[in-house]
């Protein structure tokens, strides 16, 4: 890492000269504009927290225009994986999976260490991350830690997305496509103002694919899909100063679920349904007021999401386990800002934040035929022992294990940043300085039972013709508990801006993610209690085991924190056709959450906390315009994220054993994401049959990703996913307000794994390896209609 410092010190000196050769005079648009370097797009942007412009944020900032999201055929949040350096979203085959990691920090599974805003409103499940992009204004991604400003759960970065405003656009967009696999998909939304100062805009989207991945149980594909959703924007400039905007977003998503397969496999052999629904509602209410010197900004936010995920949790044609996983969570928040001018030397934002967010989860799971022969096996131990005069033998050959699990929580938060410019006199130096105070209670209501996992008896010398007698042992579980959490979250930075083609900076920040209860943990805790109850009806005294943890403790996991140290910068060089940007970063996270399978997969999976860890590392991105139609584009993120300190319990079969994954890699983030990249316009003489040609190509790439803690398979053989990389592509023809777009995706078809996992046999103790294939060769064509007026 030093030699890379020095190294990358020369480089920023060298890029200083050459922004300074071309040093314009002090800009006059107070407006803040980031010129995206591709193929001349100007993105207009705005903030109502950050006491700097945009572009000269001193921490490490991306924003992904529309233009740049068309060209690059992404559709959604996960398409960005790789396209931003050190930004990875695997696709994990269902949209109640979402997982976002930035820099080696990232969340599989419950709250995430990345959060994500809409128009200023906040998602509160990652189950409402992956929704169909339409008419996007911008898309930045800020990576770091940013509790300061936003809070809980932005350890990693925050992902902001805007979309269009009907005051400044009025037109229509018009889309219909298609290719292979099924895939269909239709777009269209209108822009118009109903006065000088109102305006409204309507859209709705369908899409659609018959699947990728075969079922072999049932010979149809497992991982078919429909999606469709609508939106509607009103904007109303009452007066100069005051605005308002009220809009409300619906996506319904209808698919196969998670088409796992066997690694020695090529197809997914369930038996039981797989599949996800969701409804998800996003509304927002913004009011802005500008004063002489400040403006104030109100987001009211509410969200609804409702799905409902079925999974053949054995992955196999036998009939073991099953699960289903119902959500319905509303979540309300508001937030308050005041922020002084943007052109005075010094600059302050102060707020206040609070929501109330509550989810109620239904969880029945099944445990089925091929399981209780499993569980029969395991009462041999009794039935074998000639000790014992009487043989147990279940009384059903299902049991089934419901639970009804509320998860209510609320917070508050007071926040201010302060910057002050050209400190001691030294124009183009900035200090900033910030200070979140962040409250937060989250609880668990639960109840759940076991269902007909009574016994029968029969004392091993009774005649065949005596009846067995029948001994209810079905356990019920109910109660509640609750928690809080206090966090201060400062953050600091310093930033020497030369000119305006130049920016460097130095930063520290805290990130804070909140902790909770693991409602999946009841799986395991509930089949310790009914074995727990058959032992005591059949041998009293034996059923209450030794004293261990209580069960909030089995249930609580703890927050995460972390700081993060961040050295960057930014020139423009050339006239501005030559962009550099780059950031070396260090994270010490404590009390790192991880997701653990509950005995080797068999008893589901669970948020645990183990110790802490480090992430290092560096990004860089380049972008340069040659000649006025061609553009290129490279950005590299490495990331090195390891356990510090982390020693936990292993278990194979019914052996436990300790172990220490100190050193080791943290599973499923990559060390390398590279996208590459070019452009290419050509234009044609008026009255030609084609206005212009437009070709794009992106290389996009990411590994070694490590599947497991231990960073080995159970054999003990080193386990990862080796780097591999995807090739994109489009060509579009234009006329006029017509456009026709071929493209491709994985053009070489590369075959690499988006997941890996082992899980147990439950019913031969067998522990196998389980994959999902990353999507294939896809070809579509793509037609266009955009009016402007």
């Amino acid at each position: 890492m030093k030699k890379l410092f020095l190294v990358l010190s020369v480089i920023c000196n060298i890029f200083f000269v050459f922004s300074e050769e071309n040093k314009p005079e002090k800009e006059k648009n107070t407006q803040d504009t980031v010129k995206v370097y591709y193929l001349d797009e100007v993105v207009i942007t705005s903030s109502v927290k950050e006491t700097h412009e945009l572009k000269k944020l001193p921490t490490a900032v991306s924003v992904v225009s529309p233009k740049q999201l068309r060209d690059t055929q992404i559709e959604s949040l996960p398409g960005l994986s790789a396209y931003i350096p050190n930004f990875f979203i695997p696709v994990y085959g269902s949209k109640v999976s979402t997982p976002v990691y930035i820099r080696g920090i990232g969340a599989r599974l419950g709250a995430q260490t990345v959060s994500m805003y809409v128009d200023n409103v906040p998602s509160f499940n990652p189950s409402a991350y992956d929704f169909e992009f339409q008419d996007i204004q911008r898309i930045e991604v800020l990576r770091g830690a940013q509790g300061t400003l936003y809070g809980r759960n932005a350890i990693g970065g925050i992902v902001n997305l805007y979309t269009l405003s009907p005051l400044s656009f009025q037109g229509a967009n018009l889309m219909v496509g298609g290719g292979n696999y099924g895939q269909f998909s239709a777009k269209g939304s209108v822009y118009s103002k109903l006065a000088d100062h109102f305006g409204i805009s309507v859209g709705a989207y369908y899409k659609r694919d018959d699947g990728y991945f075969m079922n072999s149980h049932t010979g149809k594909k497992v991982d078919a899909s429909e999606n469709a959703g609508g939106r509607v924007k009103l904007e109303w400039e009452m007066t100069p100063s005051f605005k308002a905007l009220l809009f409300g977003n619906y996506d319904y998503v209808s698919g196969g679920a998670f088409p796992y397969m066997h690694k020695d496999s090529t197809a997914s052999n369930f038996n039981e349904p797989s599949s996800y629904d969701r409804h998800l509602f996003t509304n927002g209410l913004s009011l802005n007021y500008t004063g002489n010197g400040y403006s104030v900004h109100s987001t009211t936010g509410y969200q609804y999401l409702k799905d409902d995920m079925k999974m053949d949790q054995d992955y196999s044609p036998k009939s073991v386990f099953s699960i289903r996983q119902m959500q319905e969570q509303h979540s309300v928040s508001q937030e308050v800002t005041m922020k002084s001018d943007a052109q005075r030397n010094y600059r302050w934002v102060v707020g206040a934040f609070g929501f109330y967010d509550h989810r109620v989860i239904d969880t029945p799971v099944a445990i089925k035929e091929d399981g209780m022969a499993a569980m029969q096996g395991h009462l041999g131990a009794i039935n074998n022992n000639p000790n014992i005069p009487i043989t147990i033998t279940y009384a059903s050959d299902q049991i089934d294990l419901p639970g009804v699990y509320t998860k209510p929580s609320r917070g508050a938060a007071l926040f201010h940043q302060s910057t002050l410019q050209n400190i001691f006199g030294w124009e183009g130096v900035s200090a900033t300085a910030g200070l979140r105070f962040d409250y937060e209670h989250t609880g668990i209501d639960y109840f759940t039972e076991s269902e007909n996992g009574d016994i029968n008896i029969r004392p091993k010398n009774a005649p065949p013709a005596m009846p067995p007698i029948f001994v209810e042992t079905d356990t019920v579980m109910q109660g509640s508990y609750s928690k809080d959490f206090w966090n201060i979250l400062p953050k600091f930075a310093l930033k020497y801006q030369p000119s305006s083609t130049a920016v460097i900076y130095l930063s520290a920040s805290k990130g804070y993610k909140t902790g909770g209860y693991n409602e999946q943990a009841f799986s395991k805790i509930l089949q310790g209690a009914l074995t727990q109850s058959i032992m005591g009806k059949v041998m009293p005294g034996m059923g209450t085991g030794a004293p261990g943890l209580t069960l909030e403790e089995q249930l609580s996991y703890d927050p995460e924190t972390s700081w993060t140290y961040e050295l960057g910068g930014r020139y423009e060089m050339l006239s501005r056709k030559l962009s550099f940007t780059y950031a070396l970063f260090y994270s010490r996270v404590n009390n790192i959450q991880i997701i653990k399978l509950v005995d080797e997969g068999t008893a589901g999976r669970i948020v645990t906390n183990a110790g802490k860890s480090e992430s290092k590392g560096f990004e860089v991105s380049l972008k340069y315009i040659p000649i006025g139609n061609l553009s290129l584009y490279a950005d590299y993120g490495f990331a090195d994220a390891r356990f510090v300190n982390y020693q936990t319990e292993k278990q194979e079969g019914r052996e436990t054993t300790e172990v220490d994954y100190s050193g080791n890699h943290i599973p499923f983030a990559p060390r390398h994401t590279l996208s590459l990249g070019a452009g290419y316009v050509h234009h044609f003489a008026n009255g030609s049959f084609v206005d212009r040609l437009t070709g794009n190509i992106q290389y996009a790439g990411v590994g070694k990703i490590y599947w497991t803690e231990s960073n080995q398979d159970y054999n003990g053989e080193e386990l990862y996913q080796p780097f591999y990389g995807l090739v994109n592509g489009s060509i579009a023809a234009e006329k006029d307000a017509f456009s026709l777009e071929l493209w491709a995706k994985n053009l070489f078809n590369t075959d690499y794994h988006s997941f890996y996992f082992e899980a147990s046999d439950m019913t031969t103790g067998e522990v196998n390896s389980f994959v999902q294939h990353g999507f294939p060769t896809r070809l579509g064509v793509t037609l266009r209609y955009t009016m402007n007026r």
